[in-house]
C-alpha cells in the first residue's frame, strides 16, 4: 500500500545541515541531535504520550533487543525563531532505509486506511516517547501509585530545555524511557519502520508534521 508521506520526506529524518523550503516563511534547517541509548529488553516497542497514555499497546512489529541510539531531527526556523522536533528516530543499523512501512498497534490495519490518512499515537501533553513494553509497564505502575510523578518527569525534562524543545532519558524498571517534545504540540503522529533491501529493520521514525511534505 502507498503511504501518506513520501520516501523522500521520511529520509529527512537522517538529514544534517540540510535546508528545506518552508512555504512563505522561507526555509528551515534540519540538524541531528542524539539523546541517548534506548534499552529494548523484549523487542516490544511502545511509542506514546508518556504523560497521558503510558500503558499504550506495543507495536505489532517486533524490533531488535539491546541498546540503540535515539536521534532527534531538529528543525531550526532561523532568524531568531524557535526550533522544533521534526522527527524522532531509533537507529538499529547505520544503513539508510530504502523502503518504509507504517507501524501499527493492536488490530489496526494500514490496508483499511483511505489515501492520505495514517494511524498514529495521540499526543495531548506536547510530548512523545519511545520505550520497551517493560518500561511502559513500570511507568504506568509508578504513575498509578503516585499521581504527582508526572511533575518529577516534567522537572527532569526541563533540564534539557531550549527554545522550544526538550528531551528526557529516564531509567524505568530494567529499561528506560526516552521522551521528547512533539513538533508543534498535540496531534496524532505516525511511526514508520525503515527497512533495508533485505527487508531488515534499520530504523524506526516518528514524524511530527513540522517539515512541509
Amino acid at each position: 500500500m502507498s503511504l501518506p508521506v513520501s520516501y523522500e520526506y521520511l529520509a529527512l529524518a537522517f538529514a544534517n545541515g540540510r535546508k528545506v523550503p518552508n512555504g512563505d516563511l522561507g526555509e528551515l534547517t534540519l540538524f541531528q541531535h542524539p539523546i541517548g541509548e534506548l534499552i529494548l529488553r523484549t523487542g516490544r516497542l511502545v511509542a506514546c504520550d508518556p504523560f497521558v497514555n503510558p500503558d499504550s499497546v506495543p507495536f505489532g512489529l517486533t524490533v531488535p533487543t539491546g541498546s540503540f541510539p535515539v536521534v532527534l531531527s531538529i528543525a531550526d526556523f532561523g532568524q531568531g525563531q524557535d526550533q522544533r522536533v521534526a522527527f524522532a528516530s531509533i537507529r538499529f543499523q547505520e544503513a539508510l532505509p530504502v523502503q518504509w512501512k507504517m507501524m501499527t498497534a493492536g488490530s489496526k490495519d494500514p490496508a483499511t486506511l483511505e489515501p492520505g490518512h495514517h494511524f498514529g499515537y495521540p499526543v495531548d501533553s506536547g510530548t512523545g516517547c519511545f520505550m520497551d513494553h517493560t518500561a511502559a509497564q513500570a511507568l504506568s505502575q509508578k504513575m498509578n501509585a503516585d499521581p504527582e510523578y508526572f511533575k518529577f518527569m516534567m522537572a527532569e525534562m526541563e533540564k534539557t530545555y531550549r527554545d522550544t524543545w526538550a528531551w528526557l532519558n529516564l531509567p524505568m524498571g530494567e529499561a528506560n524511557i526516552i521522551a521528547f517534545h512533539s513538533g508543534l504540540g498535540d496531534g496524532l503522529y505516525a511511526t514508520y519502520a525503515g527497512l533495508n533491501p533485505a527487508e531488515q529493520l534499520v530504523a524506526v521514525v516518528t514524524e511530527f508534521a513540522v517539515v512541509p511534505e
